[in-house]
């Protein structure tokens, strides 16, 4: 499988979800490399400091890549290894356009406010482009650092916004701002592997392992 995590904009929890993801396909017993294609390298940061602290974990390789070798790069990588995640950078550039052109599953991160659900238009446009070529393509947008607050109506503002896109499906359920997610990455963790463990934050990830990787039948 081939999984791209992906945005217009920056600061949305791609790369925590991405890293999240590969972590727990390794811990599944998957042979997985994360591809990192944004520029601040914090999935590569992240693949380094696993591989260094916690070395009894099920370890995650990974590879910076830019530009337009990306999907030669993933074409080349995929027969060496079970799964691929992309980390992309945001923004318009070749490497979101390579990563939709290539993967199985596109996951496109949103914060439930205003200026990250304005983007969606541009993503729905682009996911559309990636499809004449990439018909496999399922794109999902998962609401992320979302607040817990039961009363906070943000995420339903979003929701409206999304029914709107004609290519994007909105992910069931979302991932919200916990501790236990903003500590982590940064760890080298996922947030199963983070002590102590956040049932609640463990729970949302796997609803999200369960969409980018369904249970074969």
């Amino acid at each position: 499988m081939i999984i791209a995590v992906l945005g217009e904009k920056g600061g949305t929890g791609k790369t925590t979800l991405a890293t999240n993801l590969a972590g727990m396909r390794a811990g599944d017993g998957r042979d997985v490399l994360l591809l990192d294609a944004d520029r601040q390298a914090s999935a590569s940061y992240w693949a380094e400091k696993r591989s260094h602290q916690h070395p009894q974990l099920p370890a995650v390789q990974s590879v910076q890549k830019f530009g337009e070798g990306l999907m030669r790069t993933v074409r080349a990588m995929e027969r060496r290894y079970d799964d691929l995640l992309i980390d992309a950078g945001a923004g318009d550039s070749r490497e979101v356009e390579s990563a939709l052109c290539v993967a199985d599953v596109a996951i496109v991160p949103v914060q439930p406010a205003g200026l990250d659900v304005w983007t969606l238009g541009l993503i729905d446009d682009r996911v559309g482009e990636a499809l004449t070529v990439n018909e496999i393509l399922q794109a999902y947008v998962v609401l992320n650092r979302a607040s817990p607050n039961p009363k906070d109506n943000d995420a339903d503002e979003a929701r409206q916004a999304i029914e709107g896109c004609t290519h994007l499906q909105l992910a069931p359920g979302m991932i919200c701002d916990r501790v236990a997610v903003k500590r982590a990455a940064p760890a080298g963790l996922t947030v199963l592997e983070y002590k102590p463990v956040d049932a609640k934050a463990a729970a949302e990830m796997q609803q999200l392992y369960a969409l980018a990787f369904p249970p074969r039948r």
